[in-house]
């Protein structure tokens, strides 16, 4: 019974039972007890008639005729009138609010559709305005949003309309990976599709993957139904997932990896730091005159006089660190020294499975929030280079990263004044705050990938310039 109630059909089907029931029962007492009617289909007719219209009470004659016609008069009153009736009117209009919410089809052409969570969808914008100052482009973006973020439409719609800048904005709620949701922004007569993910967090990486994955076989078929081949661009959270899940996708789309570009980045920032002045819309121009490359290559140098891998700390553990354990393998595996100062649970989350890509991995168990305990591992370590990371454990960008740069005050006391640390943060605005140390570069994974996106969605080619750049090869041609 308690299952029956749970749900709007079960409690319909309950009320109209009861009712049938009060019909059935009443006119056969009336019948088969009182004989007060010839036959079973008049009493029922007359139960029928006392339930819909209480005047008919003056036509009863006799006791037992008018104490049955009260009765289903009363349960007419209370269980049709006061329960059914009531119950379908509010069914009816949740229906019509429902609908009156729902986001019409839009009747456009010719612009960006942006597909994914409403966290991700400001950072979009941000990158195709971006573009959009440098070379003409889309004058209207389409976002897309899943239906749970209808709620927090409003700043949404703000954040959206800040970023964007001069471009037009429109926002609709629907399905990001069914028909239903495509046909409402349009996706068959846009120019590019941008299909991000829609969960939000550093924590969700392989649930967000797999969303995308699921979303853009969907959009796939949507578009090939209607002959339709604008340019798509996916942006994944893990390489690993991107390898597996590909072949099953079109040959002309594209994809932005979110740990490959941001550890390709972090890389360089360790082995070509010099090079990581020139790189475009992400490069860091202030490293030209910065002693920060000047300690990289002493660092390297002498590493290779005492005839040993350079010994890389790593504080703190996030969902990047088996993307930069393969992007350290490629340079040589023979080339570092690891060692990870993270607490367990981070560790195991990120890193504690696998065999790191052959890279030398030590974990020193930590607690970072303990300042004399931290300090005193990093020392320990002897570390030629240091790269700290937010170590999330909660879907919270903003909080991980408030933790990483307390971890990086307490790093940066810890170590020598000629030990080059490398910061790396989610938001380009706590990045921002690490500048003032000459020995430090900072990096944020949200900028990288935003600019990742703009020039792969207005520049394919200078975004395969910049990947051959990013990758380990471009290391040897240099003689690294």
């Amino acid at each position: 019974m308690s299952r029956a109630t749970q749900t709007t059909s079960g409690r319909l089907v309950l009320l109209v039972s009861a009712v049938a029931l009060i019909i059935l029962g009443s006119a056969a007492l009336a019948h088969l007890a009182f004989d007060l009617f010839d036959t079973y289909g008049a009493a029922l007719w007359s139960a029928v008639l006392h339930l819909l219209d209480p005047s008919t009470l003056q036509d009863d004659g006799g006791a037992a005729e008018r104490t049955i016609g009260v009765f289903q008069v009363v349960t007419g009153l209370v269980l049709l009138v006061g329960l059914l009736f009531t119950f379908v009117s509010e069914t009816v209009g949740r229906s019509l609010e429902r609908l009156g919410q729902s986001d019409r089809p839009l009747r456009v052409r010719d612009h960006l559709l942006i597909v994914g969570g409403a966290d991700l969808a400001p950072v979009a914008a941000r990158a195709a305005a971006d573009a959009t100052r440098l070379r003409r482009a889309f004058e209207r973006i389409v976002v897309l949003a899943p239906e749970s973020a209808r709620d927090s439409r409003d700043q949404l719609r703000s954040e959206l309309d800040e970023a964007a800048g001069n471009l037009k904005v429109d926002l609709v709620f629907g399905d990001p990976a069914g028909e239903s949701g495509f046909a409402l922004a349009a996706a068959e007569a846009t120019a590019a599709i941008l299909l991000m993910p829609f969960r939000g967090g550093p924590v969700a990486a392989e649930a967000a993957d797999v969303e995308t994955t699921q979303a853009g076989l969907a959009l796939n078929d949507y578009l090939a139904q209607r002959s339709a081949s604008p340019q798509v661009c996916l942006l994944f959270r893990r390489g690993r997932n991107v390898d597996a899940a590909w072949e099953l996708l079109p040959d002309g789309w594209h994809a932005v990896v979110g740990d490959r570009t941001v550890t390709g980045l972090l890389r360089l920032a360790m082995t070509r730091p010099d090079a990581l002045a020139d790189l475009p819309t992400i490069g860091n121009p202030e490293l030209r005159d910065s002693p920060y490359p000047r300690l990289v290559r002493a660092a390297w140098e002498r590493a290779q006089r005492e005839g040993r891998a350079l010994r890389l700390t790593v504080v703190g553990c996030n969902y990047d660190a088996p993307a930069l354990m393969e992007d350290l393998a490629e340079v040589g595996v023979d080339r570092f020294a690891v060692t990870v100062i993270a607490s367990r649970e981070a560790f195991d989350r990120y890193l504690g499975q696998g065999d790191h890509s052959g890279i030398e991995v030590r974990f020193v168990e930590t607690r970072l929030d303990d300042p004399e305990h931290l300090a005193q591992r990093v020392r320990d370590s002897s570390p030629d280079l240091v790269l700290v990371a937010p170590s999330p454990l909660a879907a919270d960008q903003r909080t991980s990263d408030a933790a990483a740069v307390l971890t990086l005050l307490r790093v940066r006391h810890a170590v020598g004044s000629e030990t080059p640390i490398v910061a790396e943060f989610f938001l380009p605005d706590h990045a921002g705050h690490t500048r003032s140390d000459p020995r430090l570069v900072a990096i944020s994974a949200l900028q990288t990938v935003t600019a990742a996106i703009a020039l792969t969605l207005f520049d394919p080619g200078a975004a395969a310039a910049l990947k051959e750049r990013l990758s380990a090869k471009a290391l040897d041609a240099a003689g690294q």
